[in-house]
């Protein structure tokens, strides 16, 4: 590698050759990069970079068919991430990741990037049914370099850098199968990446996604450290999964889902969690009923902070909300109104004790979501002034219906027995339940009929006809604290 004059180039060999800059520089303070690349087979590939300031954390997007451009704004070291990209007629697509340093002088600098030493992304799940996807991620400080392709069609230079974390993730799909796989390596770019495994290598898990509106679509995701990204898998719900996942690895659960028209866009999230190699018990996402998973809301001092969060969450405590619901609050002491219609308030109350009343309505467009259309919780709770931030007095009540199909649905004229349960604010001191009461209507929430519980469960008799039965609890603890929470359309009925 021959270095031109006045220039300084660190750290990659074998992957950055370096083209003198102009004869004449340029006069003014502003710099530019321009970045070229030679694929493994010596041609010239289309460039997709980011350069990236370790001292600032700020970087620069640049792309081009066969040389990219930056606009730089200080004389130092960057890095450079880029993926060299070839899928010309007549010869094989490829995406090759490399990782350069490079110290900008002044005015026009030029460099080249190579592919040349480029090792291939070998992974294998051993199963022909399936396809698969490789999501790479380079990351450094606050840069996260991604790249995605078919397995054998991604490379990646071989560099040594303190401080950088290369991970390669990969989903592999079909029919009602899904793996998960991932590995992870400090220091650089290593020297050969391979993941070959089997099935009795990872944990296994069968996963329900049920419906709850008409033409659903759910996208099951996993977020962690090593895991490749979002997975772009929609599938048509309700629908029925077995999932290899890789044994031990952090992965953080959502679901996002759609509808055949725009008003219901979403997504349910469950806390991180890791699976042991073997058989892991089974998960059921998008069970009905959605409402508030737990309450939030604190005061701290004389302020009050609530944030109307998982309203509508699922039976098992998923978190979960729609981009297309409107969240409405209000909170009175007295007959004095303290906020209105405010999304998240943040309310100054008085000092002494006083009792107050808090209501969340959450309303969403009935034609896309069908269930849990209108989501009302009613609290009256008793606060004085804190000496630290104080998880509000407030409980909400969960509905887990139980022998629901995968629309959500009770048969005509049958009977569904629904566990109740009571969940106490995080960090509220819990209260024994004095009184509860568990009504429904299946007439649109017109009358309301009260349920025997016996052992924490209500039961309803359905209609014979198709419809829909909604929920109503209202629960007084023996501090006096009451909640009321409302579900229209809990779940359906139909044949």
């Amino acid at each position: 590698m021959g270095l031109g004059r006045r220039a300084l180039v660190t750290g990659i060999a074998g992957a950055l050759v370096l083209g003198s800059p102009p004869a004449i520089a340029s006069a003014t303070t502003t710099r530019y990069l321009t970045i070229k690349g030679l694929s493994r087979a010596g041609k010239v590939p289309w460039i997709t970079a980011q350069i990236y300031d370790p001292a600032s954390g700020k970087s620069w997007p640049v792309m081009g068919r066969d040389t990219a451009v930056a606009k730089l704004p200080d004389k130092r070291t960057y890095e450079i991430y880029a993926t060299l990209a070839r899928n010309e007629p007549g010869e094989s697509p490829e995406n090759t990741v490399v990782l350069a340093t490079y110290k900008v002088s002044k005015g026009h600098d030029h460099v080249t990037l190579s592919a040349k030493g480029g090792r291939p992304i070998d992974v294998s799940v051993g199963d022909p049914s399936v396809q698969g996807r490789i999501r790479v991620h380079v990351r450094h400080g606050s840069m996260d370099f991604t790249t995605d392709d078919v397995p054998g069609r991604l490379y990646a230079v071989p560099v040594k850098r303190s401080g950088v974390t290369f991970t390669q993730g990969s989903t592999w799909t079909g029919p009602g199968v899904l793996y998960r796989l991932g590995t992870s390596y400090s220091g650089g770019i290593p020297a050969g990446v391979t993941q070959h495994v089997t099935k009795a290598d990872l944990a296994q898990v069968k996963v329900t996604y049920r419906s709850f509106g008409d033409g659903m679509k759910v996208n099951p995701r996993c977020r962690g450290a090593v895991w490749g990204g979002d997975d772009e898998m929609w599938l048509d719900a309700p629908a029925t999964l077995t999932e290899y996942v890789q044994p031990g690895a952090a992965c953080k659960r959502e679901l996002w889902y759609e509808s055949s028209s725009h008003p219901l866009f979403g997504n349910v999230t469950l806390a991180t969690r890791t699976y042991a190699k073997g058989t892991a018990p089974d998960e059921t996402w998008n069970a009905a009923v959605f409402a508030p998973a737990a309450p939030g809301g604190h005061r701290t001092g004389d302020r009050l902070h609530y944030t109307p969060v998982n309203l509508l969450s699922d039976a098992a405590g998923n978190w979960g909300f729609d981009q297309f619901t409107i969240a409405n609050v209000k909170l009175r002491a007295g007959a004095k109104t303290l906020a209105l219609d405010a999304y998240e308030p943040d309310v100054t109350l008085g000092r002494s004790a006083a009792t107050y009343h808090l209501d969340v309505t959450a309303t969403r467009d009935a034609a896309e979501a069908t269930l849990s259309d209108r989501v009302q919780v009613s609290w009256v709770f008793t606060s004085a002034r804190t000496k630290k931030k104080t998880a509000l007095p407030l409980t909400t009540v969960r509905f887990a219906p139980r022998g629901l199909d995968g629309r959500n649905a009770a048969a005509p004229g049958s009977t569904t027995e629904i566990p109740v349960r009571v969940v106490t604010n995080s960090g509220a001191t819990a209260h024994a339940v004095r009184t509860l009461k568990v009504e429904a209507s299946t007439d649109g929430s017109k009358t309301w009929q009260s349920l025997p519980v016996a052992n924490g469960v209500a039961s309803v008799t359905n209609p014979a006809g198709l419809g829909f039965v909604a929920l109503r609890a209202t629960v007084v603890d023996s501090a006096g604290s009451q909640v009321t929470e409302t579900v229209s359309r809990a779940y359906r009925v139909a044949g």
